[in-house]
Protein backbone atom coordinates (compact mmCIF):
# COMPACT_ATOMS: atom_id res chain seq x y z
CA UNK A 1 0.00 0.00 0.00
CA UNK A 2 1.31 3.39 -0.51
CA UNK A 3 0.73 6.30 1.93
CA UNK A 4 0.66 9.76 0.46
CA UNK A 5 1.33 12.82 2.90
CA UNK A 6 -0.67 15.58 2.49
CA UNK A 7 -1.29 17.76 5.50
CA UNK A 8 1.68 16.88 8.16
CA UNK A 9 3.18 20.05 7.18
CA UNK A 10 0.15 22.54 8.32
CA UNK A 11 -0.70 21.14 12.11
CA UNK A 12 2.31 20.00 13.90
CA UNK A 13 4.88 21.48 16.72
CA UNK A 14 8.61 20.50 17.53
CA UNK A 15 9.58 20.53 20.96
CA UNK A 16 12.39 19.07 23.35
CA UNK A 17 12.17 16.24 25.29
CA UNK A 18 15.47 15.67 26.92
CA UNK A 19 19.03 16.70 26.40
CA UNK A 20 19.53 13.69 23.28
CA UNK A 21 15.78 14.27 21.32
CA UNK A 22 12.80 16.09 20.22
CA UNK A 23 9.40 15.26 19.29
CA UNK A 24 7.01 16.08 16.60
CA UNK A 25 3.87 16.38 18.24
CA UNK A 26 1.24 15.92 14.88
CA UNK A 27 -2.36 17.20 16.35
CA UNK A 28 -4.16 15.54 19.22
CA UNK A 29 -6.89 12.60 18.14
CA UNK A 30 -6.50 9.11 17.37
CA UNK A 31 -5.90 8.49 13.74
CA UNK A 32 -4.87 5.85 11.43
CA UNK A 33 -4.16 8.72 8.62
CA UNK A 34 -2.00 10.43 10.90
CA UNK A 35 -0.12 7.66 12.11
CA UNK A 36 0.20 6.38 8.54
CA UNK A 37 2.12 9.60 7.81
CA UNK A 38 4.40 9.56 11.29
CA UNK A 39 5.30 6.00 10.09
CA UNK A 40 6.19 7.19 6.43
CA UNK A 41 8.45 10.21 8.06
CA UNK A 42 10.02 7.63 10.20
CA UNK A 43 11.14 5.47 7.26
CA UNK A 44 12.38 8.91 5.24
CA UNK A 45 14.15 9.15 8.39
CA UNK A 46 15.97 5.89 8.59
CA UNK A 47 16.58 6.21 4.91
CA UNK A 48 18.67 9.32 5.47
CA UNK A 49 18.93 9.98 9.21
CA UNK A 50 20.70 13.32 10.76
CA UNK A 51 24.32 13.44 12.37
CA UNK A 52 24.40 11.21 15.54
CA UNK A 53 21.46 9.63 15.25
CA UNK A 54 20.27 7.34 17.32
CA UNK A 55 16.78 6.23 17.21
CA UNK A 56 13.28 7.24 16.08
CA UNK A 57 9.94 5.98 17.43
CA UNK A 58 6.09 6.86 16.21
CA UNK A 59 3.35 7.23 19.06
CA UNK A 60 -0.18 7.95 18.06
CA UNK A 61 0.03 11.16 17.11
CA UNK A 62 3.89 12.07 17.63
CA UNK A 63 7.32 11.08 15.94
CA UNK A 64 10.24 11.51 18.37
CA UNK A 65 14.12 11.59 16.96
CA UNK A 66 16.77 10.48 19.51
CA UNK A 67 20.39 11.72 19.21
CA UNK A 68 23.81 10.91 20.83
CA UNK A 69 24.79 14.82 20.71
CA UNK A 70 28.72 14.44 21.66
CA UNK A 71 28.45 12.92 18.38
CA UNK A 72 26.35 15.49 16.51
CA UNK A 73 28.93 18.01 18.20
CA UNK A 74 31.71 16.61 16.98
CA UNK A 75 29.85 16.36 13.52
CA UNK A 76 28.41 19.23 13.05
CA UNK A 77 29.65 21.91 15.74
CA UNK A 78 26.64 23.61 16.53
CA UNK A 79 24.07 23.33 19.28
CA UNK A 80 22.66 19.72 18.56
CA UNK A 81 19.34 20.07 19.78
CA UNK A 82 19.01 22.87 17.63
CA UNK A 83 20.25 21.11 14.56
CA UNK A 84 17.46 18.54 15.67
CA UNK A 85 15.03 21.01 15.55
CA UNK A 86 15.92 22.76 12.19
CA UNK A 87 16.52 19.27 10.88
CA UNK A 88 13.39 17.62 11.40
CA UNK A 89 11.41 20.90 10.66
CA UNK A 90 13.06 20.56 7.50
CA UNK A 91 11.86 17.24 6.52
CA UNK A 92 8.27 18.04 7.86
CA UNK A 93 7.91 21.42 6.02
CA UNK A 94 8.81 19.40 2.43
CA UNK A 95 6.29 16.21 3.05
CA UNK A 96 3.65 17.25 1.06
CA UNK A 97 3.05 14.99 -1.81
CA UNK A 98 5.89 12.91 -0.44
CA UNK A 99 4.81 8.92 -1.19
CA UNK A 100 6.45 6.01 0.99
CA UNK A 101 5.75 2.63 0.58
CA UNK A 102 6.17 1.33 4.40
CA UNK A 103 7.59 -1.98 5.60
CA UNK A 104 5.72 -5.20 5.17
CA UNK A 105 2.46 -4.99 7.17
CA UNK A 106 0.50 -8.76 8.19
CA UNK A 107 -3.03 -9.30 8.76
CA UNK A 108 -3.19 -11.44 11.89
CA UNK A 109 -6.60 -13.54 13.15
CA UNK A 110 -6.98 -14.10 17.00
CA UNK A 111 -9.47 -16.02 18.57
CA UNK A 112 -11.05 -14.46 21.49
CA UNK A 113 -13.49 -16.35 24.28
CA UNK A 114 -16.03 -13.63 25.74
CA UNK A 115 -17.16 -16.22 28.30
CA UNK A 116 -17.83 -14.30 31.19
CA UNK A 117 -15.34 -17.02 33.39
CA UNK A 118 -12.51 -15.11 31.61
CA UNK A 119 -13.58 -11.51 31.52
CA UNK A 120 -14.59 -9.98 34.82
CA UNK A 121 -15.99 -6.57 33.31
CA UNK A 122 -17.98 -7.95 30.84
CA UNK A 123 -20.94 -7.32 32.79
CA UNK A 124 -20.29 -3.84 33.79
CA UNK A 125 -19.45 -3.13 30.25
CA UNK A 126 -22.85 -4.27 28.72
CA UNK A 127 -24.74 -2.47 31.47
CA UNK A 128 -22.66 0.56 30.97
CA UNK A 129 -23.72 0.82 27.48
CA UNK A 130 -27.06 -1.08 27.15
CA UNK A 131 -26.30 -3.25 24.94
CA UNK A 132 -26.00 -7.46 25.21
CA UNK A 133 -23.35 -9.53 25.54
CA UNK A 134 -23.77 -10.74 21.93
CA UNK A 135 -24.55 -7.43 20.46
CA UNK A 136 -20.70 -6.61 22.01
CA UNK A 137 -18.96 -9.87 20.78
CA UNK A 138 -20.82 -8.60 17.76
CA UNK A 139 -19.47 -5.22 17.26
CA UNK A 140 -15.59 -5.81 18.85
CA UNK A 141 -15.58 -8.91 16.10
CA UNK A 142 -17.10 -6.90 13.02
CA UNK A 143 -14.06 -4.54 11.94
CA UNK A 144 -10.19 -4.96 11.99
CA UNK A 145 -8.42 -3.29 14.05
CA UNK A 146 -5.13 -0.76 13.48
CA UNK A 147 -1.70 -1.72 15.57
CA UNK A 148 -0.57 1.92 16.61
CA UNK A 149 1.87 0.90 18.48
CA UNK A 150 3.29 -1.56 21.06
CA UNK A 151 4.20 -0.70 24.76
CA UNK A 152 3.16 -0.75 28.39
CA UNK A 153 4.52 -4.26 28.71
CA UNK A 154 6.79 -6.46 26.26
CA UNK A 155 3.89 -7.20 23.46
CA UNK A 156 1.12 -5.27 24.10
CA UNK A 157 -0.77 -3.51 21.33
CA UNK A 158 -2.41 -0.54 21.21
CA UNK A 159 -5.53 -1.49 18.92
CA UNK A 160 -7.80 1.15 17.03
CA UNK A 161 -10.26 2.35 16.58
CA UNK A 162 -13.21 0.76 18.57
CA UNK A 163 -16.99 1.08 17.48
CA UNK A 164 -18.20 4.81 18.83
CA UNK A 165 -20.77 2.19 20.76
CA UNK A 166 -17.93 0.62 23.11
CA UNK A 167 -16.15 3.70 23.90
CA UNK A 168 -15.81 3.95 27.57
CA UNK A 169 -13.55 5.67 29.58
CA UNK A 170 -10.17 4.46 31.86
CA UNK A 171 -11.76 2.21 35.27
CA UNK A 172 -11.76 4.52 37.99
CA UNK A 173 -10.21 1.75 40.32
CA UNK A 174 -7.90 -0.38 37.99
CA UNK A 175 -7.43 -3.96 38.76
CA UNK A 176 -4.34 -5.56 40.65
CA UNK A 177 -4.37 -7.68 38.06
CA UNK A 178 -5.30 -9.42 35.12
CA UNK A 179 -4.94 -12.54 33.65
CA UNK A 180 -1.93 -12.93 30.73
CA UNK A 181 -4.03 -12.59 27.06
CA UNK A 182 -6.92 -10.70 28.07
CA UNK A 183 -8.50 -8.63 26.10
CA UNK A 184 -9.55 -5.10 27.13
CA UNK A 185 -10.94 -1.63 26.43
CA UNK A 186 -11.04 2.08 27.07
CA UNK A 187 -11.51 4.92 25.60
CA UNK A 188 -11.71 4.50 21.75
CA UNK A 189 -9.29 1.48 21.81
CA UNK A 190 -8.23 -2.28 22.58
CA UNK A 191 -5.31 -4.07 23.80
CA UNK A 192 -4.37 -7.01 24.72
CA UNK A 193 -2.22 -7.95 27.86
CA UNK A 194 0.60 -10.16 27.44
CA UNK A 195 1.48 -11.23 30.86
CA UNK A 196 -0.51 -11.04 33.93
CA UNK A 197 -0.28 -7.60 34.67
CA UNK A 198 -2.03 -4.49 37.02
CA UNK A 199 -4.61 -3.12 34.20
CA UNK A 200 -6.88 -0.05 34.06
CA UNK A 201 -8.84 -1.05 30.85
CA UNK A 202 -12.49 -2.76 31.03
CA UNK A 203 -11.62 -7.00 30.22
CA UNK A 204 -14.31 -8.26 28.09
CA UNK A 205 -12.29 -11.66 26.88
CA UNK A 206 -9.22 -13.37 26.83
CA UNK A 207 -7.00 -14.72 23.75
CA UNK A 208 -5.31 -17.73 23.73
CA UNK A 209 -2.85 -16.84 21.69
CA UNK A 210 0.72 -15.29 22.89
CA UNK A 211 1.47 -11.68 22.07
CA UNK A 212 4.97 -11.99 22.81
CA UNK A 213 7.72 -15.41 23.04
CA UNK A 214 11.42 -14.29 24.61
CA UNK A 215 13.06 -17.62 22.39
CA UNK A 216 11.53 -16.94 19.23
CA UNK A 217 13.71 -15.08 16.86
CA UNK A 218 10.16 -12.67 16.20
CA UNK A 219 9.26 -12.20 19.97
CA UNK A 220 6.14 -9.80 19.00
CA UNK A 221 3.57 -11.78 17.41
CA UNK A 222 2.55 -7.90 16.18
CA UNK A 223 4.15 -4.57 14.90
CA UNK A 224 2.91 -0.83 14.41
CA UNK A 225 0.96 -1.10 10.96
CA UNK A 226 -0.36 -4.16 11.71
CA UNK A 227 -3.65 -5.69 11.38
CA UNK A 228 -5.63 -7.46 13.88
CA UNK A 229 -9.54 -9.14 13.65
CA UNK A 230 -10.64 -10.87 16.42
CA UNK A 231 -12.68 -14.12 15.93
CA UNK A 232 -15.37 -15.24 18.84
CA UNK A 233 -14.81 -18.88 20.01
CA UNK A 234 -15.99 -20.61 22.94
CA UNK A 235 -14.74 -22.02 26.37
CA UNK A 236 -14.24 -25.49 25.06
CA UNK A 237 -12.01 -24.15 22.08
CA UNK A 238 -10.13 -21.72 24.45
CA UNK A 239 -8.88 -24.41 26.44
CA UNK A 240 -7.92 -26.58 23.69
CA UNK A 241 -5.81 -23.97 22.15
CA UNK A 242 -4.39 -21.96 24.88
CA UNK A 243 -0.75 -21.71 24.79
CA UNK A 244 -0.55 -20.04 28.36
CA UNK A 245 -0.44 -23.23 29.84
CA UNK A 246 1.84 -25.93 29.33
CA UNK A 247 0.40 -28.98 27.62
Amino acid sequence: MTIRLLAIRYDYSIYTISESAVTLQYGSDISIDRHRELTALKERILSHPPAGFRDVSVAYNSLSLFIEPFDTWREIKISPLAYLKNWLREKAACMDGFTSQPADSKEVLLPVCYDEALAPDLAAVVAEKGISVEELISLHTQQPYYVFMLGFSPGFPYLGILPDKLHIPRKSRPALVVTAGSVGIAGKQTGIYPFDTPAGWYVIGRTPVKLFNFNDSQRCLLNAGDTVRFSSIDLETFKYLNQYEDK
